[in-house]
């Protein structure tokens, strides 16, 4: 099944007391078919519609590299916040007919919640509503974050194109008809806390947002630091006996973003840290196992940021195997990996991957010990204990005397080893500000 394009917008505002970003997520009724229950960001489908070249000509585009071709991913985001929780991302211009008394603003406002209820109730097109008001559409304040696909053993796939964008001052959410059963505020930690403990249902792509934006400060701090950059390829090296390394341009669905996934064993493989979950890559994993006569038995992860995990559960449902992960791992993902600690032995495969401890980076960080030749090891799957860390990420507060004392302990434990890191040479993908991680 061909994934139907889609669009979502993380709409965010600061948190209390400055200590970050707020999001706004949305629960889907419990009657749903698709996704029941279920805790989202605001967005849908991609309608033909949303390419109207009336819509084009009223879009503010976010850089002269954009300007007269703003995507149409954004337009339909802009929509969809409208239509769910009333949230407009467009100014309203001085050709409107509304709001020409006294009280302009609060008149608008009116009107235009009215034209919503009518838009949702069929009898009115957003194009209309557009044109009506002389909106202009605020695709410049939409920054680009991710691209999620769903994986072909779902029933429905969607190819997602992810935004995050600051909510309108003055602008309060609001509920209309049967589509969202409720919305509420949260800090990302707070709603993955909140999964954590069993009380919000979500999926992968918004956990793995929620991660990515739980240590922002700012829609700036976005705008510079996560935005997508360049998309390399996909290439695959032979790096060690019975190990391929293969880049995956898109870690936690972010371009620009390279991961280094591993493929471990001679016929039933290992497949370390699967990032990217565009596709493509998991598509040339599963295609790097056939060529060499066999098949991925089972997944693995260094530890659960979006950059080294995004892909996994997908592939692991889809072929029907196992994910490992070391203790803790499962806390801040929607799933529930086959947590191994110190010492224990992935088995699945056909060669031998023993588990180290490296918290320091994060808690759940575990390396990988490949093979049991000569300096107790043929090779180090270290994740990103060389403290390269994802080239498009705002990563947490690091314990150093931790990161210190793992990174001995694993010298200790493979002294002759190489170590295989997570991401390549920082310098490769610039941030737009023009720094380097």
């Amino acid at each position: 099944m061909t994934p139907i394009p889609a669009a979502t917008v993380v709409l965010t505002r600061p948190a209390a007391g400055g200590s970050g970003l707020e999001v706004l997520l949305t629960r889907r009724p419990a009657s749903m078919a698709f996704a029941p229950d279920m805790h989202v960001f605001p967005g849908g489908r991609i309608d033909a519609a949303d390419g109207d070249p009336r819509l084009l000509a009223r879009c503010v585009a976010a850089s002269p590299s954009r300007a007269g071709t703003p995507d149409v991913a954004a337009i339909a985001a802009i929509r969809e916040a409208f239509e769910e929780v009333g949230l407009l991302l467009a100014d309203v211009g001085v050709g409107s007919d509304a709001g020409s008394d006294a009280d302009g603003g609060a008149s608008t406002a009116g009107e235009l919640a009215r034209a919503r209820a009518l838009m949702l109730a069929g009898e009115l097109s957003f194009v209309d509503i557009v044109e009506r008001f002389d909106l202009r559409l605020r695709t410049d304040q939409l920054v680009p974050l991710s691209r999620w696909v769903t994986p072909p053993i779902m029933p429905r796939r969607f190819d997602v194109r992810f935004f995050v964008a600051a909510t309108p001052g003055g602008m309060e959410a609001t509920l209309v008809g049967e589509e969202v059963a409720g919305h509420a505020w949260h800090t990302p930690r707070g709603a993955l806390d909140a999964m954590a403990a069993g009380g919000f249902g979500m999926w992968i792509p918004t956990s793995g947002t929620l991660q990515q934006l739980e240590h922002v400060r700012s829609i700036d701090d976005v705008r510079a630091r996560l935005a997508p950059g360049e998309s390399g390829a996909i290439e695959v090296d032979a790096v060690a006996a019975d190990i391929v390394r293969i880049s995956m341009p898109a870690g936690g669905g972010v371009d620009g973003q390279p991961v280094f996934a591993y493929l471990i064993g001679r016929r039933r493989f290992v497949l370390v840290d699967p990032g990217d979950p565009s596709g493509p890559a998991l598509d040339r994993a599963l295609e790097l196992a056939a060529e060499r006569g066999g098949t991925i038995a089972a997944i693995a992860l260094t530890h659960a940021e979006p950059d080294h995990v995004a892909g996994a559960e997908g592939l692991a449902e889809q072929l029907g195997v196992p994910v490992f992960g070391g203790p803790g791992v499962g806390r801040d993902l929607p799933f529930d990996p086959i947590e191994v600690g110190e010492g224990s032995v992935i088995e699945v495969g056909d060669v031998a991957i023993r588990v180290v401890e490296t918290p320091g980076l994060r808690p759940d960080h575990v390396s990988l010990v490949v093979g049991e030749g000569p300096g107790r090891g043929v090779a180090v799957i270290a994740g990103d204990i060389d403290g390269v860390r994802g080239a498009r990420s705002v990563p947490g507060p690091v314990d150093a005397a931790a990161l210190a004392r793992s990174a001995a302990r694993l010298r200790s434990v493979a002294p002759d080893a190489p170590w295989f890191g997570g991401h390549p040479a920082p310098a490769m993908t610039p941030f737009r500000d023009g720094s380097t991680p």
